[in-house]
């Protein structure tokens, strides 16, 4: 049998331990926080610009003015790229200051038709179906606009004259081929716009003439390959967008040494797969450069040991599953690095040193298994760092701006971010505890008739005891870690303490589970098989009891086995749950996923399926007996089984419904973990105490007669005489020290023992005395008495028997039931079996009785452990 004792010893092992012990993964735990040596404040705190007043980084940048010069709320904007600043490099209209020329004035003599001219000297062919680019353009022109036509072809010196044209838009037709000397003569071109077409490739020297173009845009065509010399000429190129093409590999030769000058170039959403180092040969002047959402699976070793000045790179939305070594050590300018949303699982700890310049970080979208702060220790100069996940902000506390700076559940003040949280975690808890506590030294103290269900329940209370420890432990260390939580949020995480608390909250979980289908089951077989060979004795129960116990310490168990697998399976968050919503494919998913859409949404769907299935039973039962109590027993069956359903859908299908989300990848709120894991998941250790015990009649009733110390209580039963003159009856035992009503606990056992019993009835109207052979009823002024001589408990029909104590959930129902037959009154003991649907009578069925006596009914009924 399973007590409290060692519940309370492991309850003694987790309140002592510090929470400073190191933790699993001795890994990630040998690494130290990090603070860069010139800063005059201690971690995760920042100074107020010249100030020695040092402000914690909740409160950078959070839209209050916290510092008397507001220095935390200055540079809150993420400026950081290049491209921030290129419209101050390279003016062009709409991007800077730009002071635009008149709309109605044209200077341009003899436009032909169908164009227009309008801004001084610029002409609009746009939308005019042209099959070809015009050739009696004035010469003058400067800006030449011939997008969404239909020219396939641009034809060699189709704008030999006009030397003056400073942009070019022949956009959004359905370009294919652009002989090589299409451009020749455009040499003050400076934007030309090729996107939208069809193109599939570049000849050589085809932008041989275009010595001062800065912009050059062929995105969103077709373009597989780029030719050697296809870009010579190209001196003055600042700008190169190829995005939106069919690219899958280049040559550093094809492009950036025919374009000394290039800046920026965008390569989204091509096909590349692969980066190697000829890629970018020569390229050490390039600033920009936008990989985004391509195919790149690999990047080999000094791929970009080239790329000397850049500043910003994108690599994200790629298939990068591993970074080589020193990726990135040559790129000492490098102000921004995007590498999100990549299948990366592990990041070389050396990784980022090279990078002092760094001042924008994106890791978002990867799962980094082996982060610590040793990963971030040279970054002295980060100022923004981004993160899937709140909790890898505590390995960069130095950083001073860190997203996401909640995870609903904690925040970098608090363990728990809500003030609601905060104060409910402990009503909870205390009711919990309370609650089961109570019930656990009542059913040990009081004798119990049926110590099979005894046992089970003092079990349940156990284990939900356990998720009432588990929240005190988290509302308790919230308190420690109060206004100043992301300084110890990984060492809180990654100790031993937070294992054991995740530890005792599975073990409560999965053992409550457990145990509630089983006494599910059983009682729906001793509803509808009552008469079955075999039933559960102590010593049996008590062995599926620690069978149960066993699973449920092995489940929660597993996860310290293998850290590889694993990681760190309890600590992914701060109130130690693995329920993993914020990271459902991370270290030991899997299980994760097993625990809670398997083994619990199974145990939810066989409890719901076996209260349906008694609930049908017992509706049957009742309506075949035609008894004037049927209706409300019932509704009394159908009111609590209503209940035990509820609280278990109610805390299984919400985290079974938000799992199955997370897995595939829906957005869920931050903020639900922490409800779940504060209100949801504790529901059935709170309730459960009410449901199976507080308010069942037998507990109430023998705390009553603890309270009142005395073993005899009064029992009321109301009974009607065929005059419909209602009658009040009192009972008590005679002998046991046991009010009738509670004979229906020796049901189905042989007692040589006999009892009388003495009842005084109050009537209206005199009765004659009937003799029977074991009743004797006798009226004397109004009262009446009636005394069973003498009668064994061996005349109740025998049920199946179990040693000393009888397996009893509640469902068959014994009576004292009073008989009005005609102008007799007879009180027998009746049998009622909500299996067969009869009452039983010294072995005849009740309702042919009361046929013949035309009316039963029966007494005070108890039903106790539903």
């Amino acid at each position: 049998m399973v007590d409290l004792t060692w519940t309370l010893s492991l309850v003694l092992v987790t309140i002592f331990m510090p929470s400073q012990t190191a933790g699993l993964n001795e890994t990630i735990l040998s690494a130290k926080p990090f603070l860069p040596p010139e800063s005059p404040c201690p971690i995760g705190e920042f100074p107020c610009g010249n100030s020695s007043v040092c402000l914690e980084q909740s409160k950078q940048c959070d839209g209050e003015e916290d510092c008397e010069n507001g220095a935390d709320e200055r540079n809150c904007g993420d400026h950081t790229g290049w491209g921030h600043d290129f419209d101050k490099i390279v003016p062009v209209p709409g991007w800077g200051v730009y002071q635009p020329p008149r709309a109605d004035i044209c200077l341009l003599p003899d436009v032909p038709a169908p164009c227009n001219c309008s801004h001084e000297t610029r002409v609009y062919c746009d939308g005019k179906g042209l099959h070809a680019v015009p050739s009696d353009i004035p010469i003058n022109t400067t800006k030449l606009y011939v997008q969404d036509n239909s020219i396939t072809v641009v034809m060699n010196a189709s704008f030999v004259n006009y030397t003056k044209l400073e942009t070019l838009n022949l956009q959004r037709n359905n370009i294919r081929v652009i002989q090589r000397s299409a451009f020749k003569g455009l040499r003050n071109l400076k934007k030309l716009y090729l996107n939208h077409n069809f193109l599939e490739m570049l000849d050589p020297f085809t932008f041989e003439d275009l010595r001062n173009l800065t912009w050059l845009y062929l995105d969103d065509n077709r373009i597989i390959t780029l030719q050697h010399q296809t870009f010579i000429g190209l001196q003055s190129l600042f700008w190169l967008d190829l995005r939106k093409n069919r690219i899958s590999h280049l040559r550093g030769e094809a492009f950036c040494e025919d374009m000394p000058s290039l800046r920026w170039m965008e390569l989204d959403q091509n096909r590349i797969e692969r980066l190697c180092p000829e890629m970018f040969a020569g390229c050490a002047n390039l600033t920009i450069l936008r990989l985004r959402n391509n195919s790149i699976t690999s990047i080999t070793r000094r791929a970009l040991d080239t790329l000397t000045g850049l500043e910003d790179l994108d690599l994200s939305w790629n298939q990068i599953r591993e970074f080589p070594d020193a990726a990135f050590k040559n790129m000492q300018v490098l102000l921004s690095l995007n590498v999100s949303m990549n299948p990366t699982k592990r990041l070389q700890l050396d990784l980022l040193d090279g990078l002092a310049n760094l001042t924008s970080l994106d890791l978002r979208g990867l799962t980094i298994n082996n982060i610590s702060y040793r990963l971030f220790r040279n970054l002295k100069n980060l100022n923004f760092i981004y993160f899937s996940q709140f909790r890898y902000c505590g390995f960069a506390p130095h950083v001073r701006s860190c997203k996401p700076n909640t995870d609903g559940i904690s925040s970098f003040e608090n363990l728990l971010a809500n003030v609601i949280l905060r104060m409910a975690v402990w009503v909870v808890a205390i009711l919990i505890c309370l609650g089961n506590t109570s019930v656990m030294i009542g059913r040990t103290v009081m004798k119990q008739e049926n110590k099979v269900h005894s046992l089970f329940i003092r079990n349940l209370c156990a284990s939900d005891l356990i998720m009432g420890i588990y929240l005190l432990i988290i509302g308790s260390k919230d308190h420690v870690y109060r206004d100043v939580y992301n300084q110890y949020a990984q060492e809180w995480k990654q100790s031993y303490s937070c294992h054991i608390t995740g530890f005792f909250g599975m073990l409560s979980a999965e053992v409550t589970v457990l145990l509630l289908t089983y006494m599910s089951v059983e009682r729906f077989l001793c509803v509808v098989f009552p008469y079955r060979e075999s039933h559960p004795n102590v010593r049996q129960a008590g062995t599926v009891i620690a069978i149960i116990w066993i699973t449920g310490l092995t489940l929660a168990a597993l996860p310290f086995t293998s850290s590889t697998y694993f990681g760190n399976f309890y600590g992914s968050n701060g109130v130690c749950f693995p329920l993993h919503l914020h990271e459902p494919y991370g270290a030991g998913w899997e299980y994760s996923a097993f625990i809670f859409l398997g083994i619990n949404f199974t145990s939810l769907t066989i409890i719901l399926c076996a209260y349906i299935g008694m609930f049908i039973s017992i509706h049957r039962t009742r309506r075949s007996v035609k008894s004037p109590l049927s209706l409300l027993s019932d509704m009394s069956f159908a009111k609590r089984f209503f209940f035990i359903v509820l609280t278990d859908s109610m805390v299984w299908i919400p985290i079974t419904v938000m799992k199955f989300m997370a897995l595939t990848n829906a957005p869920i709120s931050g903020s639900l973990y922490a409800w779940i894991v504060i209100f949801i998941l504790p529901i059935n250790s709170a309730i459960n105490p009410i449901l199976y015990s507080l308010t069942t009649r037998t507990f109430t009733n023998m705390l009553g007669n603890l309270v009142e110390k005395t073993p005899f209580r009064p029992v009321k039963a109301k009974c009607t005489t065929d005059g419909g003159h209602r009658d009040e009856v009192s009972a008590t035992t005679g002998t046991t020290g046991l009010s009738l009503k509670h004979a229906r606990y020796y049901r189905g056992k042989r007692s040589q023992s006999e009892t009388e019993s003495s009842m005084s009835v109050a009537t209206t109207s005199p009765l004659a005395t009937v003799h029977t052979p074991d009743v004797s009823v006798a009226t004397v002024d109004g009262e009446m008495t009636v005394r069973f001589s003498k009668f064994s408990l061996d005349s109740v029909p025998e049920l199946p028997s179990h040693e000393e104590e009888d397996w009893d959930f509640g469902y068959g129902i014994s009576d004292i039931c009073t008989i009005s037959c005609g102008k007799r009154l007879v009180t027998t003991i009746c049998e009622h079996s909500v299996s067969d649907n009869t009452f039983v009578e010294s072995g005849q069925k009740c309702e042919e009785i009361a046929e013949e006596r035309q009316e039963t009914t029966c007494g005070e009924t108890e039903t106790t452990g539903l």
